[in-house]
């Protein structure tokens, strides 16, 4: 990191008083901490993916859930019905197929965004499929 010097450092405007605007970073490592953020944030995501899977496999006794690239959730209902729901990265809309070569039946299950509850989601999800 090149730290500004005194004279800089007083140049500043009164309205940036971050006290990190006085650091630089090279380009370098610049570009390998948003690597590093959009690669946590990813993992984040993928973690919260695989919760609702399971716990989406917990309330639905009897079918079989799958979390699987890119973030879709796939559930084989016991009545014989295939949904697809779109994972955490993609929203949690839901296409629901109830017998091969049928068109799919889309649902908004109403998730909102900033919606990180895994089990809310699982709940969410569930009420729907179970009419399925």
């Amino acid at each position: 990191m090149l730290a500004k010097s005194p004279d800089q450092m007083n140049a500043m405007s009164p309205v940036d008083d971050d006290p990190l605007a006085a650091f630089e970073l090279p380009p370098d490592v610049m570009s390998s901490t948003f690597e590093h953020a959009i690669s946590d944030a990813a993992s984040h995501t993928h973690e919260r993916g695989h919760a609702v899977a399971s716990a989406l496999q917990r309330k639905l006794k009897g079918s079989m859930v799958e979390y699987g690239f890119p973030g879709v959730v796939t559930v084989h209902l016991n009545s014989g019905a295939v949904a697809q729901c779109g994972g955490p990265a993609i929203g949690w809309m839901i296409d629901i197929v109830r017998a091969p070569g049928e068109q799919p039946v889309t649902v908004d299950v109403n998730i909102a965004e900033n919606e990180t509850d895994t089990k809310v989601i699982a709940e969410v999800i569930s009420k729907v499929l179970k009419k399925y």
